[in-house]
């Protein structure tokens, strides 16, 4: 929904006074905002209320009430599509946003179908970059949707407020946007109305995307531009084939991203000089696209690129995919930051790019590539890896690098073509969710591992298809995934799962079909499955190494230990107590769990600020991590004084937290992206050169993309792709991986790895302070139990969850509010 649809509950008042007074909002006057303008009401009434008031101030009707299971508390804002108020859930005990549908709307039957059949869809998106939709309902005649309520104002306002965001804040803001639609793409949705008043900023600075197909209904309703009582504002995001009321995909919505990333770049809209709205749909069709350097000279030409490309006219010359379009922003993102800059000069608009321009001055579309990738893409990439060298250097190196016309020449690779039926394959990851953040560069990392492969010529002479699934970080959902992918996908191994809950869900699965899964993650052991192959560290490997090293090295006695809400950080922190209660003066001085996915952290804050710990010990996993690590520093714990180790926070996740809060923090893993080693330059110049210099790569994603290498090994030696003769053939496979060299453990089918310590750097990122001296042999029961007594722990975890994997949520602690 749209800014003017949310406001931050301290602007909120309807008096005019206070932080939302007119000094704070965005002004009904400006040509550079796209925002509804309602007509001929009674000030202070919701819109489509119009005429004189019955006698004195005008009451709003449903303040005070009940809808559904929710009570009504205000007003805070109206549009197109209806009146938004705040109201109460009290059975979550949460506060919402509820859109009622305007009433001439819910008796046009076929476009409340419409209407319902969308909402519906979009509610299954979940996304942290994209709001959650929690109910569609209806009540005497009158149909709303409650939705997540996002505090943090918009960027329209937020432009109305500063003038023009920094191109480092505009390009975070972009990529969080691209990240929303992805998964909206991924589901089937077109957004169709994406513009700054619908990117709303969380109290944490996420961007989210919201109103995903609503208001692609308003559109299609054939409603026109007005309706009695409004008008709508100027179309300045619609696609060319918006404005000439054509078919639009799913790349209209990246049109109207980069329109939008331009509006962020200059604090103007595209076309705001051509008048009137007819005169702007025209130049959306037929004009240039827009350069923001005209209006902005310190926008860097990488930054005018990604607009130019996103706006081409045509939707087969932008970007192909928001994924795409995300790659060239982060790019973007990790040159301006200073994650790749290095020898860079300052500024990044003082590196040329070879854009061609216009005699009008815009930046023209690439229009040439038809590779999915793009000219750009490829620029961007080729910028990041020479970064560290001077800009002299950089001119020479993209000199040579490139041929007459712009393409690029890369070393020819001998490629031998893979002949017969495909080799069938699952990667079954969250795309969305809370844990999409640290799974999906999983799925960049194990595609990488197949594209190799098949350009080796396959397994057997067999190409290898994969087919990438999403488990949106539902346990429920990976489960049916796993099963789909099996028995309907036909597929022989299954590459996949991150949390313990997950893993857990689908084993049976695997076990009962016998097939097999690649698991890539870090656990906390307690499981050895013949239908699994563990490529991620075992306890030994990582969770009691670490203790010890904090207890040895760094003199630490007093431990707090914060978790999800979960198996892993339940089942690990039994570990952690085990090996602390052998240790001279160490004592666990709280222990606490947060809600798998939930924000509200402050009461593991009190806890630990009150316990006074000398260390904590993390298992939380996902972006609960942004919010636990911002209010830990806001309580006054510091690092210096009191260092967190983690155990699930990879450089990936480093990227989506603030640095300087992270800084002097330690990480436990078997890999770091730092290992200088032949094996692992050549994993970074690979991965990197396929997706982005200002990619970072992670102990997860290394283990999958070894995990792929090993089974592609196996199946060379069983001459056999059933499931059964992999897994028999994984045993005591070796190799020499980017993080050093592992084989499959015959007995545990769990890989002999290094364990490592790290610790954060102002740069974003670990510092590698500890390894051991040698690969150690997999233990997946620790020692200081019997494993019958370990089995006893996780049964009886798993039938208080009610025979889940994940506790029950309180109903005062919601994840994701």
């Amino acid at each position: 929904m749209a800014p003017q649809d949310q406001k931050p509950p301290d602007q909120r008042r309807g008096d005019g006074t206070g932080p939302g007074a007119p000094a704070d909002r965005a002004p009904e006057a400006s040509p550079a905002l796209d925002r509804t303008v309602h007509i001929s009401r009674q000030p202070g009434a919701p819109p489509g209320v119009t005429g004189p008031p019955p006698g004195g101030p005008w009451q709003d009707p449903w303040e005070g009430r009940r809808l559904g299971k929710y009570t009504i508390l205000d007003r805070i804002g109206g549009g197109g599509m209806g009146v938004v108020y705040r109201g109460h859930d009290d059975t979550l005990d949460r506060d919402v946003a509820i859109k009622l549908l305007p009433l001439e709307l819910s008796t046009d039957s076929s476009y409340l179908d419409r209407f319902l059949a969308e909402a519906k869809s979009a509610a299954r998106l979940q996304h942290a970059n994209a709001a959650a939709i929690y109910e569609v309902g209806q009540q005497e005649g009158q149909y709303y949707l409650a939705m997540e309520l996002i505090t943090g104002g918009s960027v329209e306002e937020r432009l109305a407020r500063g003038g023009v965001l920094t191109p480092l804040q505009a390009t975070t803001a972009a990529a969080d946007a691209c990240r929303g639609l992805q998964a909206a793409h991924t589901a089937g949705i077109v957004h169709r109305d994406i513009k700054p008043a619908n990117l709303l900023f969380t109290e944490e600075g996420v961007v989210k995307v919201v109103d995903f197909g609503l208001a692609k209904q308003t559109f299609e309703a054939g409603r026109g531009m007005t309706r009695t009582g409004e008008v709508l504002g100027t179309p300045y995001y619609m696609s060319p084939e918006q404005c000439n009321a054509e078919p639009a995909d799913h790349r209209s919505d990246i049109y109207s991203l980069g329109a939008a990333y331009y509006t962020m770049l200059t604090g103007a809209a595209p076309y705001q000089d051509r008048g009137s709205a007819v005169q702007v749909m025209f130049a959306h069709c037929h004009a240039d696209p827009p350069n923001p350097r005209s209006i902005n000279p310190a926008v860097p030409e990488t930054c005018a690129a990604v607009v130019a490309r996103a706006m081409a006219k045509k939707p087969e010359h932008r970007y192909q995919s928001a994924r795409e379009m995300l790659q060239d922003l982060d790019a973007i993102g990790g040159m301006l930051s200073g994650a790749v800059r290095l020898g860079l000069p300052s500024q990044l608009g003082e590196v040329t790019t070879t854009t061609p321009r216009s005699r009008s001055g815009s930046v023209t579309a690439d229009a040439g590539d038809g590779d999915g990738v793009g000219r750009l893409g490829r620029r961007l990439r080729l910028l990041g890896l020479v970064a560290a060298i001077t800009a002299a250097i950089v001119a020479a190196v993209l000199w040579v690098a490139r041929g007459p016309g712009g393409a690029d020449r890369e070393a020819a690779a001998p490629v031998v073509a893979a002949t017969g039926p495909p080799v069938r394959v699952g990667i079954l990851h969250s795309l969305t969710g809370t844990m999409a953040d640290a799974e999906s560069p999983v799925v960049d990392a194990t595609l990488l591992a197949v594209e190799e492969l098949n350009a080796a010529g396959g397994v057997l002479g067999r190409p290898v298809e994969a087919i990438v699934v999403d488990g949106r970080s539902d346990p429920a959902t990976f489960a049916r995934e796993a099963e789909r992918l099996i028995d309907d996908e036909h597929v022989v191994t299954v590459f996949g799962c991150w949390t313990s809950s997950s893993r857990r869900t689908v084993v049976p699965l695997f076990e009962a079909r016998d097939n097999l899964l690649m698991y890539p993650v870090q656990y906390e052991g307690i499981e050895q499955s013949p239908a699994v192959i563990y490529t991620g560290a075992a306890p030994n490997q990582q969770i009691l190494p670490a203790v010890e090293w904090a207890y040895t090295s760094l003199g630490k006695r007093r431990f707090f230990l914060v978790g999800s809400d979960y198996v892993f950080p339940h089942a690990a922190n039994a570990i952690v107590r085990d090996t602390l209660a052998g240790l001279a003066d160490a004592q666990v001085v709280g222990e606490t769990y947060i809600p798998f996915g939930s924000t509200r952290v402050q009461p593991a804050i009190e806890q630990i600020v009150a316990a006074k710990p000398d260390m904590i010990l993390n298992t939380i996993n996902g972006s609960t991590n942004i919010t636990f690590f911002h209010e830990l520093r806001a309580a006054g714990v510091r690092s210096e004084d009191t260092p967190t180790l983690s155990f699930s926070v990879s450089e990936e996740q480093l990227r989506r937290l603030d640095i300087d809060e992270m800084v002097g923090d330690y990480a436990a893993w078997t890999y770091f992206q730092s290992i200088d080693t032949p094996e692992n330059h050549e994993f970074l110049r690979a991965f990197r050169h396929r997706y982005g210099q200002q990619r970072v790569l992670t102990d997860p994603m290394e283990a999958a993309y070894t995990g792929v290498k090993l089974w592609a090994k196996a199946i060379e030696e069983a001459k056999s792709t059933t499931p059964r003769d992999i897994r028999n053939a994984m045993r005591n496979q070796r190799l020499r991986s980017p993080g050093g060299d592992v084989r499959v453990d015959a007995e545990t089918q769990h890989l002999w790895k290094t364990p490592r310590i790290g610790r954060v750097r102002p740069d974003g990122r670990f510092e590698v302070v500890w390894t051991a001296a040698a690969p150690e042999a997999p233990e997946p029961y620790p020692p200081s139990r019997t494993a019958a007594d370990w089995k006893a722990f996780l049964h009886d975890l798993h039938r208080g969850w009610g025979g889940q994997w994940t506790a029950p949520v309180p109903a005062r602690s919601t994840p994701d509010v």
